[in-house]
């Protein structure tokens, strides 16, 4: 029976200077903690550029919300303006109107009333034995005649001595006794038909001078569609053939007469 023996070779020791030292990790727990932060922080920066878009989205809305008040201001502003401007066009006519309908009421009583001052004044110049009883009918007939004028002629009477007032009459009464001009404007414009320049009103001012005179006028003028018919009166189409001879050919032509 034979006898087995283990030998074990003896085990080396090692210099303590040739062990390397373990390293130190810091605990798991300190890795965890710095990764949170950085979450943190970067959640922290999210939210604060989210907050500063919605702030400015705001701001953009509020400002365009002013603006769309301050614009609605504006507009309301102008309409009233309008308006109030529309109204005082709107009165401002009526003025007018008033006014014009006051001056032609004003211009026929002072023609009455120039004309029973003046029959007055002739009455006393019989009395005074001025004139004889049948000058003082010629007067009186060429006064009531042409009383329509009375205003434009005879300006304050009431200041004028008799003599003077006399020579005034006889003049007056002269003039319509002999037979004046025929005289005859042709033209494109004239006021109130046709006021479209400086000539319109000139036409008008003069034709009604020379009537005062006792000259008969005429004014020829092309008949617009635009013309005012409204100021003519008696107004008619003069039942004639007319013809006109222009380059060359005859041309008809309507005729009508008005006031």
């Amino acid at each position: 029976m034979g006898t087995l023996f283990f030998f074990h070779p003896a085990i080396p020791r090692l210099p303590l200077s040739s062990v390397p030292k373990p390293i130190a990790f810091p605990p798991p727990s300190c890795l965890r903690s710095e990764g949170n932060k950085n979450v943190d922080i970067s959640q922290t920066i999210s939210n604060d550029g989210q907050n500063v878009k919605q702030d400015n989205i705001w701001q953009s809305f509020k400002e365009a919300q002013q603006n769309i008040l301050f614009l609605n201001k504006q507009r309301l502003g102008a309409i009233e303006e309008l308006e109030k401007t529309s109204r005082e066009k709107h009165s401002l006519l009526q003025k007018i109107k008033k006014l014009e309908a006051e001056k032609q009421a004003g211009a026929g009583k002072d023609n009455l009333s120039t004309c029973s001052e003046l029959l007055l004044r002739i009455d006393a110049m019989v009395l005074s034995s001025m004139i004889s009883p049948g000058e003082a009918s010629e007067l009186r007939s060429s006064v009531i005649n042409h009383k329509v004028s009375l205003a434009d002629v005879f300006n304050i009477i009431s200041r004028k001595k008799d003599p003077e007032l006399l020579g005034e009459l006889r003049h007056f009464s002269h003039g319509h006794k002999k037979s004046g001009f025929h005289i005859v404007h042709i033209c494109t414009e004239m006021t109130p038909m046709v006021p479209r320049g400086s000539v319109a009103s000139y036409v008008t001012g003069i034709s009604r001078a020379l009537q005062r005179k006792g000259h008969l006028v005429e004014v020829i003028l092309p008949k617009y569609a635009s013309l005012n018919l409204d100021e003519v009166q008696g107004l008619r189409e003069v039942n004639i053939e007319a013809y006109s001879y222009f380059n060359g050919q005859l041309h008809g032509n309507r005729i009508w007469t008005g006031v």
